[in-house]
């Protein structure tokens, strides 16, 4: 985790927030996929090692305590309860699981031709939608992620989409512009230019990310991202301490 740091001060970040994510307290089992996400095991050393790098780094650059927690229908009070004991600075909301499966593992991108796109995109949203509603996020994460493989959100969702941007403009949480897309096959920033200025417009706030899952990536991209929230129309960013929000101008 100190390398992650350590790039992002080569890149000139002012701020990093860690946002492993948060153990899969959905699936059956403590820990049912040890691979994919931190078991209950490692939450508490997570946490204390983002506080020693924190201290380590003081007055150098702002080590945030963050999780990306995903959002699983049902679940909503598990989740509270996995969150509680601990000093979240931040508390990221995704989805990742739809109508039974993932929708951005490898290989899930034929999903949209065997299960159709449409139908696909709607769910998600479904779920995005009562993510923001549950009032358990700070910032939703990567609001297109099912476009990764490159399959756009058909015209058939619009109504969908429009339900999920009401949602966030309603419960008041940020989204993040994240630059992972770039890395993807849809080679996108997340979410992409049209969904952004919907958000943009509605009053959503922004946070900036690069979703680095390697030390050379921390910070990646942060132009792009700049330079699309500027396009969308935003003017501010928000930075979070104890889950508490500030707004910030982006050019400062």
């Amino acid at each position: 985790m100190r390398e992650y740091v350590l790039a992002a001060l080569g890149r000139g970040v002012t701020e990093i927030a860690f946002t492993d994510h948060v153990p899969l307290y959905f699936l059956p089992g403590d820990d049912p996929d040890p691979g994919l996400a931190m078991t209950r095991t490692e939450l508490p050393g997570y946490v204390a090692e983002v506080e020693v790098l924190r201290a380590e780094f003081a007055g150098q650059i702002d080590v945030l305590l963050g999780i990306e927690a995903d959002y699983a229908e049902g679940f909503e009070e598990k989740l509270k309860e996995l969150l509680a004991p601990f000093p979240w600075d931040v508390v990221l909301g995704s989805v990742h699981r739809v109508a039974g499966g993932w929708i951005d593992a490898p290989g899930s991108g034929k999903r949209h031709e065997t299960e159709g796109s449409t139908a696909l995109w709607t769910e998600y949203y479904r779920l995005i939608a009562k993510a923001c509603a549950s009032r358990l996020f700070d910032v939703m994460s990567h609001f297109d992620l099912p476009k990764k493989f490159g399959h756009h959100r058909p015209p058939e969702a619009l109504g969908v989409e429009k339900t999920a941007v009401e949602a966030a403009a309603k419960a008041g949480v940020a989204i993040e512009v994240s630059s992972a897309g770039l890395r993807k096959p849809v080679a996108e920033v997340y979410p992409g230019p049209a969904l952004l200025r919907k958000l943009v417009s509605a009053g959503v706030p922004v946070v900036f990310s690069s979703d680095s899952h390697a030390p050379a990536e921390a910070g990646w991209g942060l132009e792009k991202t700049l330079a699309a929230a500027r396009d969308a129309g935003a003017t501010s960013q928000l930075s979070f301490r104890r889950r508490a929000a500030t707004s910030h101008p982006i050019d400062a």
